[in-house]
């Protein structure tokens, strides 16, 4: 990925005043040199992926025990990112969930100066407040304190509008919630249930007793004793400045992040049981009789849908931001691990098969999260370097899924391997001549095709997963780039 401008943001900045949580949350591999041929395991802490989701805009949910941190945490970015609320000039707001709250009655107000006799009807003197329809950020707290025909009046806020108002500034609006967890049957428990429709309305969501805080941080927070309160800061423009980074880094054609979220959209898709080889509405009622050999995968985790696949493509330029904030601009982070770490956040948006979390991971949705993409990433990495061949040919307006194998093909270990392309395959027909000419051995080679229907096929077989969809997107690739104007070096 390109190098980011960062435009005097630095990571110190970020630091939250009160919360505290090192937990190990985010692994990614990273490659740094001229080159990047050096490659380390860069591991954000929990708190780290709180301060992404803030810079590319993604609205989140803090779930979890109580007492675990999930108020303070918006209690800290509320504070210390836009200065508190807005009632009081900072760009924040904050509520607490309640039965009667209306959002209506909280964006609008009457002008005074609109009513009384032969001053048209009451309705047409509601105005917005304008200060709330511009907060940069709104927060609700304990959200299913309020029942769930309540929940409804937030769905605004997490949308970034309310009834034709846009919320925010500058383009920019986060929104953040907070509610408890019971782990006993993986619902969400308080006054009332969670508004379903509301819970899809964020982008990530945050797991406080999956990741919750380490001794250390303990002893920290032990070591500091009371805070009866910190210092108003507003660091909004800096942030805005990083989010409109972010959106037009993520707006972008970007071939190998796009192609590795097709993994969470089109290859999860594949079912063994159905005649279409496609999870429908009924998945996953018929896992517990499917005696496919790689229903492990399949049977634990669905596609995600297309506006989920939005936000993680945000969220992923959101936590590479945050890495080079971090680590500086000489590094290059690898697809596969932004996307599958991003995806980890959205356990709780009904991808995964629920019967499995109670019977096999007792309510524990995260580590049901974290197993499948363990295994996604394995799977993946099967075919990963025939992938990122494919695609680099593709940048350079080449659709070519094809390799070309050098050597003994009973001993692949023993072969090399490149993407296919006329010319290298006259080069090697040269030498090969040039071999017979001169009477030596000649140079054995085989082309083949990782993603032909077959291999496609077997590869579902094996892994629960879809690659039948990697040639047509490489096609659709290489038609873009052959489309734009070449860049001089």
């Amino acid at each position: 990925m390109e190098n980011y401008k960062k435009d005097e943001l630095i990571y110190e900045e970020l630091k939250l005043p009160i919360f505290v949580n090192n937990s190990p949350a985010v692994s990614l591999t990273v490659h740094e040199g001229s080159e990047g041929s050096d490659s380390s395991v860069l591991v954000l802490p929990f708190s780290d992926a709180a301060k992404a989701a803030v810079l590319s805009g993604c609205s989140f949910l803090n779930i979890g025990d109580t007492r675990c941190g999930k108020s303070q945490l918006m209690r800290d970015i509320h504070e210390n990112y836009f200065g508190g609320d807005v009632d009081n000039g900072g760009k924040s707001t904050w509520n607490v969930a309640r039965n009667d709250f209306s959002s209506d009655a909280y964006f609008m107000t009457i002008n005074q100066d609109g009513v009384g006799e032969g001053k048209g009807m009451l309705s047409e003197a509601r105005v917005p407040v304008e200060r709330r329809i511009k907060s940069l950020c709104n927060i609700v707290d304990e959200v299913n304190l309020a029942i769930p025909e309540v929940q409804v009046e937030f769905f605004g806020m997490a949308e970034s509008r309310h009834k034709g108002l846009t919320l925010g500034d500058k383009g920019y609006n986060l929104f953040m919630a907070s509610c408890n967890l019971n782990r006993i049957n993986g619902d969400f428990a308080g006054t009332s249930q969670i508004n379903r429709a509301l819970l899809n309305r964020f982008g990530v969501t945050f797991d406080f007793d999956f990741f919750r805080k380490t001794d250390e941080d303990d002893d920290i927070l032990a070591s500091r004793g009371a805070v009866d309160g910190v210092q108003l800061r507003d660091i909004s423009e800096k942030i805005i400045n990083a989010y409109q980074e972010i959106s037009r880094k993520a707006s972008q054609k970007d071939p190998f992040i796009d192609a590795y979220i097709r993994f969470l959209s089109s290859g999860l898709e594949y079912c063994d049981k159905d005649k279409d080889k496609r999870k429908k509405k009924i998945w996953p009622a018929k896992c517990g009789s499917c005696n496919f050999p790689a229903n492990n995968l399949c049977s634990m985790i669905k596609q995600s849908n297309t506006g989920t696949t939005q936000t993680l493509k945000r969220f992923a330029h959101g936590l590479d931001f945050l890495a080079h904030l971090k680590q500086g601009n000489e590094i290059s982070i690898e697809p596969l691990d932004l996307i599958a770490e991003s995806f980890k956040f959205t356990t709780y948006h009904g991808n995964l098969n629920s019967s499995m979390t109670l019977s096999d991971y007792s309510g524990e949705d995260q580590e049901q999260m974290r197993d499948s993409l363990t295994k996604l990433k394995d799977s993946a990495g099967l075919v990963r370097t025939y992938m990122d061949g494919a695609i680099y040919n593709a940048c350079e307006g080449n659709a070519e899924t094809r390799v070309i194998r050098i050597g003994d093909a009973t001993n692949p270990d023993l072969c090399i391997e490149m993407p296919y392309s006329d010319s290298a395959k006259a080069e090697l027909d040269l030498a090969n001549q040039e071999l017979k000419m001169k009477k030596k051995k000649q140079a054995s080679y085989q082309i083949f095709d990782p993603f032909d229907r077959q291999a496609c096929e077997d590869f579902a077989k094996k892994t629960g997963l879809r690659i039948d969809w990697f040639p047509s997107y490489i096609k659709s690739v290489a038609d873009f780039y052959r489309t734009q104007p070449k860049t001089q070096d």
